[in-house]
């Protein structure tokens, strides 16, 4: 945990269909959605304070662990002062197979600051089955112990720092496969696909190669058939690597006229804050709404912290003298908008 400030930081919703081909490259990137809202002039962030329901500086005092092999091996407890709305404990899992040697996430020193203590993802080799040709992929993720309740508004912050050696995908080869050339980092869930929930969506956010920049992808769409409810693609900011970012990330339940996700990314070398997206559209299947079906669906799952992408990203990097990497620190949230936000 940095101590001196918590500012504005991050929850990004993430993307992970398995055949996913539009930065292939930016194949189907014509039909996005540009965002609009980069064109916003930069100024200094000053980070809402709403009661925020959990927080970790991933310390190791709040961390308990079982072997690294383990595919769930490092639980975090909430540090918040305030009562819990939900039974919080975060862990960090794994997909099987894998060990060490392909994948792990650990405390460790901050990259810029060595007395500072940070959650560390590495991902060096994707040996998960993709269950696509002969595809694997990799994934290092959090999950909460209980699914949320009533999660109709969240706010959520955190500070992040992209290894720059995700600038290798630059490289990657234009004729090379284009299956899937992104990398989620964090997804937002309204109902379980895995456990049944019917008309199950996510709204995830993507880090992906573009003209030779880091661009980002928000995007809401089907967990089981695919279908895209709306795409949005900010072709107008460039991530910033190597460096720390304070993110925030709010959402809204709604339909296509209230629903809302807003992702605001403040560099902390400038103090140059952004509006990445802001969109009012639909946050979960429009179908839902339909005669017989349940209604409109709140955010019951959440993987705030991720890197799950391909073999094709994976082992591009590696190959290319990398490693796929990224830093966590003080990571926080609360089940309210704050008022005149963002």
């Amino acid at each position: 945990m940095k101590r001196p400030q918590l500012s504005s930081q991050l929850v990004l919703p993430a993307l992970a269909l398995l055949c996913l081909t539009w930065w292939a490259p930016m194949a189907s990137a014509q039909k996005a959605r540009i965002s609009g809202a980069s064109s916003r002039s930069p100024t200094v962030c000053t980070a809402p304070q709403p009661d925020l329901k959990f927080m970790t500086g991933y310390e190791a005092l709040e961390m308990t662990a079982t072997p690294p092999g383990e595919v769930t091996w490092m639980t975090f407890q909430n540090t918040s002062s305030l009562p819990p709305v939900y039974p919080w404990t975060m862990s960090v899992f794994y997909e099987a197979p894998g060990d060490v040697n392909d994948r792990y996430a650990r405390l460790a020193p901050d990259p810029t600051e060595a007395s500072n203590q940070v959650l560390h993802y590495w991902l060096k080799n994707a040996v998960i089955p993709s269950g696509f040709q002969s595809h694997t992929k990799g994934r290092i993720q959090t999950g909460f112990s209980a699914p949320l309740v009533n999660a109709v508004e969240i706010y959520a912050r955190q500070r992040v720092y992209i290894h720059p050696d995700l600038a290798l995908m630059h490289s990657y080869p234009p004729g090379g496969d284009p299956w899937w050339i992104g990398v989620l980092i964090p997804e937002l869930w309204s109902g379980a696909a895995w456990l049944g929930d019917p008309f199950p969506s996510r709204i995830s956010l993507t880090m992906a190669p573009w003209n030779g920049q880091i661009v980002l992808q928000l995007r809401c769409h089907s967990a089981t058939t695919s279908a895209e409810y709306w795409n949005e693609v900010n072709f107008t900011y460039a991530l910033p690597l190597g460096e720390w970012l304070s993110v925030e990330t709010g959402y809204m339940m709604g339909d296509a006229a209230t629903g809302r996700m807003v992702i605001v990314i403040t560099r902390e070398s400038t103090g140059a804050r952004e509006v990445v997206f802001d969109v009012t559209d639909w946050t979960y299947d429009p179908l839902a709404n339909a005669a017989g079906g349940p209604g409109p669906r709140a955010v019951t799952h959440w993987n705030p912290q991720k890197l799950y992408t391909s073999d094709n990203v994976v082992h591009h990097i590696r190959d290319s003298g990398g490693v796929l990497q990224a830093y966590w620190d003080d990571f926080a949230f609360g089940d309210s908008w704050p008022p005149a936000w963002p």
